[in-house]
């Protein structure tokens, strides 16, 4: 153990930068619906003298509590755990067991970036919370306690001597600061004088990539972050009034109204539309948390670098990974393009916060495969994505497909047939076609001790799952499985239950059977 790390020490000054801000982050998130009444009332002659006394008192707060925090935090490395002491009135003693810590991830901020400090994220099983957030340390011993907390999760220990040889080459080699961070040793008189370093670059990624993986892995979540609160302060009712609403309003009752064609393509147009501004802020989003991106493998752990923000590098050892998938939404399947995902223990994911697993973005069939190729040190063997699956059977699909269409069934004998049973015949529709969809697209494959999972509806995804992996299995059978010979199949790992239902009964024994027996002979953790 590395003497500097025997003793309590307390963090850098500059972490109270980082609790100021958190702790107002804090704030904001909690309480911006007030902003908007707040500023309205204070344009509106809202002046009172105990409002300035308020703001002043609240900044007042913050910056105390984040001294007291930087004063009261401690930390101290043993042997085989991970000490944190913080609390001022409440104190708290953290012990985490190395053995047990998931992920460890390298974060700078742009505030920190002057100063050359990080922030070292401890991640454990079963927390739903960063274990433990160490802000404001350099970049030396960063290194050093990132290299002595992912030690016990790797077959050949890491000197001390490797962290400050990288630390030297970081010195000497501005352009390689990510490289290291990783775990990337890429000059050639550090390798010869340090053989036990094993460091490989697997996947990069530049700006165009990125921007095509922000394009087709769109989703409604940046845009509500952004847009939510902003809409939400709008006065509907005014703006209809406005002359502009007005006169798009008479000009559809004219010309799209009176034609069931127009009125089509205008609402083609403006879904088009919506969609590709979702797309800008998701590419915009993809490059800002993700550029340049650089995954490298160090012996048996990944790394994975990137951000032009706050720069990340995410730690994770090969042997944690429950289940890997392999997601192809439906931009992503005209654009050939796959997003890979590294599945850790429920809870434990490497951005516990937003519950985000380590991911690897604009993958080729090609490139997954030569990605799958070097990852020595996953249970699973394959190496190639399959391109056939067997499917589930029709009755998955039959026993849901009548459920929607019931309501607006019922409805239209009571009511008869207006507007509001026609909508709600159209959405029963709907669900009864994205039933259809989902049953087309869930099917299995057995390859070796792996087996396969897909699933999807307009996209679909790929389950890389290694039998050496699960936990417990389960077969259910209702009463029309039995007549059918047919069954569901849960297999339960770390990372979440995984269900192959309205399989036949021989292969739903044949896959568990054997995952029972691989595991049975294993005498290794599962987690």
């Amino acid at each position: 153990m590395h003497k500097r790390f025997a003793q309590w020490s307390g963090l850098s000054p500059w972490s109270i930068i980082s609790y100021t801000l958190n702790t107002i982050r804090l704030v904001i998130t909690n309480g911006y619906a007030m902003i908007p009444v707040v500023y309205t009332g204070w344009k509106q002659g809202f002046n009172s003298p105990w409002v300035i006394v308020a703001v002043v008192g609240v900044a007042l707060a913050v910056l105390v509590y984040a001294i007291v925090q930087w004063a009261m935090f401690r930390y101290r490395l043993y042997e085989d755990k991970l000490g944190v002491r913080q609390g001022l009135i409440f104190k708290k003693t953290h012990e985490i067991p190395l053995s047990k810590i998931q992920n460890v991830r390298l974060e700078q901020p742009f505030y920190f970036r002057p100063m050359g400090l990080y922030s070292l994220v401890v991640e454990t099983a079963g927390s739903k919370e960063d274990e433990a957030v160490l802000a404001a340390v350099n970049y030396r011993k960063a290194i050093q306690l990132k290299h002595k907390l992912v030690n016990p999760l790797l077959p050949t220990p890491i000197d001390d001597f490797e962290a400050d040889a990288e630390d030297k080459y970081q010195a000497n080699n501005a352009i390689g600061n990510s490289a290291e961070i990783n775990g990337t040793v890429s000059n050639g008189k550090l390798d010869s004088k340090n053989p036990k370093t094993r460091s490989e670059s697997l996947v990069r990624k530049d700006l165009k990539q990125l921007l095509l993986f922000g394009l087709y892995q769109n989703n409604l979540f940046w845009f509500a972050i952004i847009a939510g609160p902003i809409i939400g302060q709008f006065d509907w009712s005014q703006l209809a009034d406005t002359h502009l609403a007005q006169s798009v309003w008479h000009w559809y009752e004219l010309t799209i109204s009176t034609n069931v064609l127009y009125q089509i393509v205008l609402a083609s147009l403006l879904f088009i539309g919506f969609y590709l501004l979702l797309s800008l802020i998701s590419m915009a989003a993809s490059v800002l948390k993700y550029y340049p991106y650089h995954l490298s493998r160090d012996s048996s752990t990944l790394h994975r670098s990137g951000g032009i923000i706050a720069k990340q590098s995410d730690a994770l050892a090969l042997q944690r990974i429950q289940v890997i998938r392999f997601s192809q939404p439906i931009i992503g399947r005209l654009l050939k393009l796959w997003t890979v995902y590294f599945k850790q223990v429920k809870g434990t994911e490497v951005e516990q916060k937003s519950q985000r697993h380590m991911l690897v973005p604009s993958m080729t069939r090609q490139t997954v495969s030569a990605l799958l190729k070097n990852m020595k040190g996953i249970e699973a063997k394959t190496t190639e994505l399959p391109k056939h699956y067997n499917p589930i059977h029709f009755g998955w699909y039959w026993r849901r497909a009548l459920a929607p269409l019931i309501v607006p069934a019922v409805n239209t004998l009571g009511m008869g047939l207006n507007p509001i049973t026609e909508l709600m015949w159209l959405i029963g529709l709907g669900f009864t076609i994205g039933l259809y969809l989902r049953y087309r697209q869930w099917g299995y494959f057995l390859d070796g001790n792996d087996c396969w999972i897909h699933t999807g509806m307009l996209g679909h995804s790929w389950h890389l799952i290694a039998l050496k992996k699960v936990q417990h299995v389960a077969i259910i059978q209702t009463k029309g499985q039995k007549r059918k010979g047919l069954a569901t199949l849960e297999l339960g790992l770390a990372s979440g239950t995984q269900t192959i239902p309205y399989l036949p009964l021989n292969d739903a024994r044949e896959i568990a059977e054997r995952a029972l027996a691989i595991t049975g002979r294993s005498h290794q953790n599962w987690i």
